[in-house]
């Protein structure tokens, strides 16, 4: 099978929806040929190897988000390099930029097009890739930006053939926020086996150490594991494992230990993925007070260790935790109630702290990324049986393409078309038993209009976006 992946971020970056966009890339490269869409320092192939091909669009910005340049030239040699390789699915991580661009292609070549929801949509805005980008709270928060990301999420699940959602309660969310279409559920996968293999803590030891690893940042709480650590026996140490999204949450996090003397806290920073493994295999528990995870993948990556997970109520706690592994609170328990389960865990008889650590292994043994692949497998083979539809709104949707493009002799001759077409009956709406459309016109009449019309948005904003990154990187510099 010939797959194209797209993720809005770089290799490593991107925090969880970043990793597994790229891993699931190379697991599928395995056994099918696969392209990976992405940001980079080129437009163009910058990797090609039996492993996996990556295509990338040159971008802009030193943080972990960067802004693509999607200038109509980079569209042109991206669709020509599709053209060329002709996948049988595209499969986007993202509802946007390289995403939309690749469900235009899809569209007008009757390819399947699928996308995996890693964010709940009716919450996306409060997390995920707005909250990796850092966008400005008073913009988050506005009506005006809660209706354009609706409006523009709801176009895009309407393009799509089918959608991916990691849970069940992704699953639900989507159907709530309107998609009539299929949906298949799949899981985030993980290497197993660079977890499974390690020790399991010592819980004798007078010692006990707390590991969290996430960006600092509001939602993944860790205000609330400083305020647990304050009501545990100065014998307990947490790590803090992650970079700040936002400074200034950052440096509450410090003021708060600052003034209560916390003395038994460490922030670690950023460390590589291949470092993650070594830090929960030294941690006695893994707390977590996040307020959303549709998947999270450290706590998959912990309880995969054998690390018992303590945590409050969200998609994935709710998912995977509870007292054979570990413990899962209400989210409006207090952080005194969440120390206590802490402690009870650390301080179980040897046999039976052994036994949370074992059930933590055996519950999430089905994720590994082979067992991962093999589901996607089976949801892009029932994907393939589905009869692509074509958008019947083609004068709308011609209206759109001259908006959008500039196409000379052309742009006039579908001017007369739609007029023609507008000045018709309702029987008589449909173009294409009056009017001959050049073929590659009707290539596009199967993208809907609003489509084009955010298609043409985004490539104005990724290309002033671009600029700026790039403006802001150099001053850095």
């Amino acid at each position: 099978m010939k797959i194209v992946f797209t993720s809005i971020f770089r290799p490593g970056h991107g925090g969880g929806a970043g990793r597994v966009a790229h891993e699931l890339a190379h697991s599928f490269a395995l056994d099918h040929e696969v392209v990976m869409v992405c940001p980079a320092d080129q437009t163009g192939i910058i990797q090609e190897s039996s492993d996996l091909v990556i295509y990338g669009i040159r971008s802009a910005g030193n943080t972990e988000f960067q802004m693509p340049d999607l200038s109509s030239r980079a569209v042109r040699q991206l669709f020509a390099f599709l053209d060329d390789f002709q996948p049988d699915i595209i499969h986007a991580h993202e509802p946007a930029l390289m995403g939309l661009i690749g469900q235009i292609w899809a569209k007008m070549n009757r390819v399947p097009f699928v996308h995996t929801t890693h964010v709940l949509p009716s919450r996306a805005i409060e997390f995920g890739t707005t909250e990796t980008i850092h966008v400005p709270t008073p913009i988050l928060k506005s009506s005006l930006t809660d209706y354009a990301v609706q409006s523009v999420l709801g176009n895009f699940f309407r393009n799509c053939d089918a959608l991916i959602a990691l849970n069940q309660p992704a699953l639900e969310s989507i159907r709530e926020f309107g998609f009539e279409g299929p949906i298949f559920v799949v899981p985030n996968g993980r290497a197993l086996a660079h977890y499974n293999q390690r020790k399991y803590a010592d819980n004798t030891a007078d010692q006990k150490v707390l590991v969290f690893i996430g960006f600092l940042s509001d939602r993944k709480n860790q205000s609330y594991l400083l305020k647990t650590l304050k009501a545990l026996p100065d014998s307990y140490t947490l790590r803090l494992i992650g970079k700040p999204l936002d400074n200034e949450y950052q440096a509450k996090l410090e003021q708060y230990v600052k003034k209560h003397n916390l003395r038994n806290v460490e922030f670690v920073g950023q460390i590589t993925h291949e470092q993650i493994p070594d830090f929960l295999e030294e941690a006695h528990v893994f707390p977590s007070a996040s307020k959303m995870e549709v998947q999270s993948l450290v706590v998959i990556e912990a309880l995969a260790s054998g690390t018992p997970v303590v945590g409050l109520s969200n998609e994935t706690i709710d998912e995977l935790v509870n007292e054979d592994v570990g413990a899962w609170l209400a989210k409006d328990q207090k952080p005194t109630a969440f120390a206590k389960q802490i402690e009870r865990i650390c301080n179980l008889p040897p046999d039976q702290y052994l036994k949370i650590c074992q059930n933590a292994r055996e519950r999430v043994k089905h994720l590994d990324w082979s067992n991962v692949v093999a589901s996607t497998v089976e949801a892009y083979q029932e994907i393939l049986k589905i009869n692509l539809t074509i958008s019947d709104d083609m004068s709308d949707m011609l209206t759109s393409l001259v908006r959008f493009f500039s196409m000379g002799d052309l742009k006039d001759y579908l001017l007369d078309v739609i007029d023609e077409a507008r000045h018709r009956s309702a029987a008589e709406a449909s173009i294409l038993p009056r009017v001959k459309v050049p073929p590659k016109m009707q290539s596009w009449i199967r993208v809907p209009s609003s489509t084009w019309l955010i298609s043409g948005m985004t490539i104005v904003v990724s290309m002033i976006g671009f600029m700026f990154m790039r403006g802001r990187g150099k001053k850095e510099d």
